[in-house]
Formats: C-alpha cells, structure tokens, sequence
C-alpha cells in the first residue's frame, strides 16, 4: 500500500502544480525561453521538432533525463543530433524548432517515443479515415449514461465526438480495461466496461468515477477522485502487483494524451 499511495501522492502533486483543468494547453512546456537556458526544467521529458507541410506532419523526439542539459547540448551541437532533424532548412532559430514537455519520468518519455516518434501524421485526419484506413487515433463519444472510446473513426461520428490521438496499441488497453473492471469489482465497486469491436463502453457506474475517466482520456488528467479509488482499491485487494501496473498504465495514457495536446497546440500555433 505504501508504494501505491506513494506513486498517487507524486503523480497527483505533478499534476496539480503544472496542469490546470481548464487549460487544453500544457502549462510545463514551451518552444524557447529567450534569457537563459538555465531557465530550462533539470526535470525528465521528451524534446521534440514538430515538422509540418500542408497535408502531414512529423515529430522527431528525444527522450530526456534532465531537460536543462539536453537542451543544451543540442544548441552546442545540433549536428550530432540527425535524428532530431533541427538543420534541415537552416540554421536559423533552431532555439524556436526545439521544444520540450515535461513528464513525470523518463519511462513515459520512452513509451511516447516508441509511439509516434518519426510517424507521418495526416492534419486532417478526419477527411482520410475509412474502413480500410481507420486512422490513427482514438476517439471519445460522450453518452448520456456515459462515453465511449472508439478505435477507430469509422464506427462513431456524432458532434459529441473528441479526437484524442494515437493514445496507445488497442490489445493492451482492452487487457487493461478489463483488469480495470475486475479490480473494481473485487473491491465492490460498479462499473460497467463493454469490450466490442474496435470500441469500449464506459457506463453504469458511479458518476464520479464516469466522470474522473472520461478527464483522464479527454484532457490526460488524473483528478484526486482516481487518485483517491486507487488509494482504497490499495486496502482492499490483496496484492498490488495487478493494480501497481494499472496505474502505471493511466498514468502513461495521461502523459500521452497531454502531450498530443501540446502537438496539437504547436500545430495551429
């Protein structure tokens, strides 16, 4: 239980001090800090060069353990750095193509790298989806009794509809989902989660907890209603390993989803 409360505390206070609930756009990252780049966080991110033309976009990422150093050693040498892409087109305002985004720890800068670093992204995806190209993103249906996570656009379209991103590989959330399930229920709590076809339901619970998940996928907050479940699923399951890799799971599909956030901020900006 110590190692649960102690993942929520740290997870929670990072989240409360660098995110607000009513900002779509990340409070923790920015393109360029004019002073000084001992201004820059010596915290755990990605940096990243989004690169965009008219119709696709591409983000070139690097996971990092101290951003302030990283930082720094790019702009001393950006050429040691091909993968990042910073010289292509010149060598002029490679301070303003590097931007950062700070993340709890480096493992969750790996998992978004493997994710979509060096992807080519359609910008409009909606207008290439179909069912033999489905897209890339998840996507969340807001129900009366609930809402909806769709993997694919071709099965929802209503205007309750929110483009989410590539948040993650689809078998793992389905596994976790359902692990989701059985946890609560052990711990006698409802809540009813429908694995279908390239599609989840989530409904028939308590609205907090509807409410708390559907923040969680919508805007990649994890609000101290979860905070404090996961605190009581903690006393009352025997054995954490299963509900230490759920939560360690939510967390990485909150840092996901805020940084698509930001990639999304960066590119009308």
């Amino acid at each position: 239980m110590d190692f649960i409360e102690l993942m929520v505390a740290e997870t929670f206070k990072h989240l409360h001090e660098n995110y607000s609930q009513g900002e779509l756009a990340p409070l923790a990252t920015t393109s360029v800090i004019e002073d000084d780049v001992n201004e820059y966080p010596a915290e755990p991110g990605i940096l990243y060069h989004l690169q965009k033309s008219p119709s696709l976009f591409v983000i070139r990422t690097l996971v990092s353990q101290n951003i302030r150093d990283d930082y720094q050693k790019i702009m001393d040498h950006p050429e040691e750095y091909p993968s990042l892409r910073l010289l292509e087109g010149g060598t002029i305002d490679l301070e303003k193509k590097l931007r950062f985004f700070l993340l709890d720890n480096h493992l969750q800068a790996e998992i978004i790298h493997d994710q979509i670093s060096n992807r080519r992204f359609p910008v409009n995806e909606e207008m290439m989806c179909n069912l033999s190209d489905p897209g890339f993103s998840w996507w969340l249906t807001k129900k009366p009794n609930g809402f909806q996570i769709s993997f694919t656009l071709s099965v929802t379209s209503s205007d309750d509809t929110v483009k989410l991103g590539p948040i993650g590989d689809q078998q793992m959330a389905l596994r976790s989902f359902q692990l989701m399930e059985t946890l609560l229920q052990k711990a006698g709590l409802n809540l009813n989660i429908q694995n279908e076809t390239n599609r989840v339901q989530f409904n028939d619970g308590e609205e907090f907890l509807l409410e708390e998940l559907k923040d969680l996928f919508e805007f990649g907050l994890i609000g101290e209603g979860l905070e404090n479940l996961f605190k009581l699923l903690a006393r009352r399951i025997n054995g954490h390993s299963q509900l230490e890799t759920l939560w360690l799971y939510i967390n990485e599909i909150a840092a996901m989803r805020r940084f698509w956030i930001q990639v999304q901020y960066d590119l009308i900006n």
